[in-house]
């Protein structure tokens, strides 16, 4: 496993052409926007590549514990679902039972929640959605995607959002 999390950890790198991202980044960008995992499946993957040695965590800034250029990648790489299994398995019995307890989202109460919670933030509601339609326009993403986008750039905790969109996301 520890030689598919290597490559997989090159296959991020790559892909933000960086070699250095925040754990907020890692999880946005491994969920959202290559699709690889949902956001909590993706903490996982990254706890494991702590624990692995393939990442090294420090000052908030997660970065590759050792030069993965030479790593040969496949075109268009994509992490083998037994990888995700293996990250499911190493998870405790605890963690499962209080993710069945967080509440669930259907795709129609994402973005409502999401401008409440913009509301909570301090913004206008006309505001925040005249930017997340800027942002969905310009990056041709969903607009749950780019209300997470306008919350993180405002300093909210989009956090216990990110699997609800990825959920509506992976359901349009």
């Amino acid at each position: 496993m520890a030689d598919e999390l290597t490559v997989c950890a090159a296959a991020y790198f790559r892909s933000i052409g960086k070699d250095v991202t925040t754990p907020e980044e890692f999880v946005m960008g491994t969920s959202l926007e290559l699709k690889w995992m949902s956001p909590s499946d993706s903490k996982l993957l990254l706890s494991a590549m702590t624990k692995a040695g393939v990442v090294t965590q420090k000052d908030g800034y997660i970065r590759p514990a050792s030069d993965l250029g030479a790593i040969d990648l496949p075109l268009a790489y994509r992490p083998p679902k037994e990888l995700v299994e293996s990250l499911h398995g190493a998870k405790s019995q605890t963690s499962e039972n209080k993710a069945d307890a967080k509440p669930q989202a259907d795709a129609a109460d994402v973005f409502p929640m999401l401008m409440e919670r913009a509301v909570e933030a301090g913004m206008q509601r006309r505001d925040f959605i005249q930017s997340c339609n800027r942002i969905q326009k310009r990056l041709d993403i969903e607009i749950g995607v780019a209300a997470l986008i306008v919350l993180r750039d405002a300093g909210a905790d989009v956090g216990p959002y990110l699997d609800a969109v990825y959920d509506s996301v992976r359901m349009s």
